[in-house]
């Protein structure tokens, strides 16, 4: 990845990488709470973390409206917070939240349940998910709502409020966690009263700090504007939801009976991986959103030349962290997951061999991100996920083989790379419309 150094006068330097730091501890944040979760349930019944996994995966719905929506109304927010006044937008925005997530809640209710019963049929980890839906339901609202507090926050340039915040509500949910799971003897569904009584307490605090800052809280977010903001959510959700929808499916397979050797040990591995890949890959989602953010309005010598300052810096980091990983594998398999054997390890060696690919393909993603080609990357990245990733899942599973199943991890991100290298070879040589990135960034 060569870029000319730092031969135009870019530089990657303390000024470049403000606001990164909160916006990466708020995503950290949110995957160690998994974690927390994950950890504690598997010293209660080694079926749960899979019923954990598993009730994430089919609450998809949840979450591409958590990523959309947040997304979609921290951009609304931070345009009004230019204009000076950003308390109407915020209450208007939690209240469309809290709306939308009381829908959310009432999908859940009927759908969650009967969901888990087709993936794994109706007992285990899908009697356990059928328990637990009900309350995961009724924090719905509360999740929603919190998660556009949240990024109203990051918009205000509160960041550092968000992030400790966060980290109360990680060391909170492990308390919860204690009382009801080991204390209180309440078992998988004692873990989401946890959460439900945690974001009741998170929210009331939020709201309130809100009124007291930016005049925000719960307010009636009006027809017209409601729609305008649900039509903008609408869109980002279908580039979201490609990629969760492939995760579900992915999950459907490994749990399956009808492909391969369908032992419980394959899907409770793959299970609990899932939620430590979730933690090492969050960092380069706030990393790419970041990136494109400082990529955008540069000339395409610019953008080149620091995205080769960030490659030589980061691919150490990558490469270090990947050995890292490797090494502890087996540790971690069996100090934190309740899991060893050749579906855990697979899985570990290859979210580690994806991480130096993943660094170097999104730096190139916030670089073609930052010209506009915010559908060209969605598109072959969909495309390459349901189309590459999809059949070696299947090969691989059918052949009892995970290093085939795992390269979905590594073969789509690295084609991926090779698409966006030549295409960021093409933008150095012709450079990209500049008038076009103002006019979409206005």
């Amino acid at each position: 990845m060569t870029a000319g150094g730092d031969a135009s006068g870019q530089r990657v330097d303390r000024a470049f990488w403000r606001g990164f730091p909160a916006l990466l501890l708020a995503f950290a944040v949110a995957q160690l709470m998994q974690q927390i979760d994950v950890g504690m349930l598997a010293r209660i019944d080694p079926q749960a973390p899979a019923a954990y996994v598993l009730l994430l995966r089919i609450a998809v719905a949840d979450l591409v409206a958590m990523m959309a929506f947040g997304a979609v109304a921290s951009v609304t927010v931070a345009q009004a917070t230019r204009d000076g006044d950003p308390g109407p937008t915020i209450r208007r925005a939690l209240g469309l939240a809290a709306l939308l997530g009381a829908g959310l809640g009432g999908l859940g209710l009927v759908l969650y349940g009967p969901a888990a019963r087709a993936i794994v049929g109706t007992d285990g980890p899908a009697a356990l998910v059928a328990a637990a839906v009900p309350w995961f339901a009724a924090a719905a609202p509360l999740r929603l709502v919190n998660a556009c507090a949240a990024f109203a926050l990051h918009a205000t340039g509160a960041g550092g409020v968000v992030v400790r915040w966060k980290l109360g509500e990680l060391a909170g949910k492990a308390a919860l966690n204690g009382l009801f799971l080991f204390v209180l003897d309440g078992g998988f569904v004692g873990c989401f009263v946890a959460g439900l009584l945690l974001n009741l307490l998170s929210v009331g605090w939020v709201l309130r700090y809100l009124r007291q800052t930016a005049g925000g809280g719960l307010g009636w977010p009006g027809r017209r504007w409601a729609l305008d903001l649900v039509r903008k959510t609408a869109w980002e959700a279908q580039r979201v939801a490609s990629g969760q929808i492939l995760a579900l499916v992915t999950v459907t397979l490994f749990a399956s009976p009808l492909i391969g050797a369908a032992e419980s040990g394959r899907f409770n591995a793959f299970a609990a991986g899932s939620v430590l890949a979730m933690l090492v890959f969050a960092p380069f989602v706030a990393f790419l959103r970041f990136l494109a953010m400082r990529f955008a309005g540069r000339s395409a010598s610019d953008v080149a030349a620091l995205a080769g300052v960030l490659w030589r810096r980061g691919a150490p980091v990558a490469l270090a962290l990947a050995a890292a990983l490797i090494l502890s594998g087996d540790w971690l398999g069996a100090a934190l997951y309740g899991q060893s054997g050749p579906w855990w390890s697979g899985l570990v060696t290859a979210v580690a061999v994806s991480l130096p690919i993943r660094l170097a393909a999104n730096i190139l993603r916030a670089a073609s991100q930052a010209s506009g080609a915010f559908a060209e990357v969605a598109r072959i990245d969909a495309l390459l996920g349901w189309a590459v990733g999809g059949p070696l899942i299947l090969l691989g599973l059918h052949w009892n083989q995970p290093a085939v199943a795992y390269a979905h991890l590594v073969a789509p991100e690295a084609l991926a790379l090779l698409w966006l290298w030549r295409r960021w070879a093409a933008v150095n040589r012709q450079g990209w419309p500049l008038r076009r990135v103002d006019r979409a960034a206005r």
